[in-house]
């Protein structure tokens, strides 16, 4: 009786074993096949928030952009930061500005990003024209440049990002 329960414990151990091993080698190679795209982006909204105080060098203006991503690859993810340079009416304004994220965008669907960035007074000296357009009502274009990071199920990944305002 004793040595038929050790045959059936180790018979049990090697089932569950294989069973593991199995499982594991076959998601290896579904995710061996998995051949993740650069998500699709467009900007759906600019709003700038001017804040002209005294003394000026207090002066910023911030922009809360509204980027919609679309995602068209068969899983889920997860936009962890974007690093980008913004342009206002093709005069840079921004460079190597780091937004930290934390959006999941779902497999075959559409996530929103909420971007807000300052543009401090050192900055907008070099636009004033642009800003005195937009304080008039004026449109301004932007352009955002830079890099999307991603953690995917086959780590983190990078993308190209490439934005204008129309």
């Amino acid at each position: 009786m004793k040595r038929n329960l050790i045959y059936a414990t180790l018979l049990t151990a090697v089932c569950i074993i294989l069973s593991v091993v199995t499982l594991s080698l076959s998601g290896c190679q579904s995710l061996a096949g998995l051949n993740i795209v650069n998500p699709r982006y467009a900007l759906r909204g600019v709003v700038p928030h001017v804040a002209i105080t005294l003394p000026l060098s207090q002066s910023a203006i911030d922009f809360d952009f509204n980027i919609e991503v679309d995602n068209p690859n068969p899983v889920g993810l997860r936009l962890d930061w974007l690093d980008f340079d913004l342009a206002i009416n093709d005069t840079p304004v921004l460079t190597s500005v780091r937004a930290e994220q934390g959006v999941r965008i779902p497999a075959h669907g559409i996530g929103d990003v909420r971007l807000r960035t300052r543009v401090d007074y050192q900055n907008l000296k070099t636009l004033f024209r642009e800003v005195a357009d937009m304080v008039q009502g004026n449109r301004a274009t932007y352009a955002i440049h830079g890099n999307a990071y991603y953690q995917t199920p086959l780590g983190q990944m990078r993308f190209p990002l490439t934005l204008y305002s129309r």
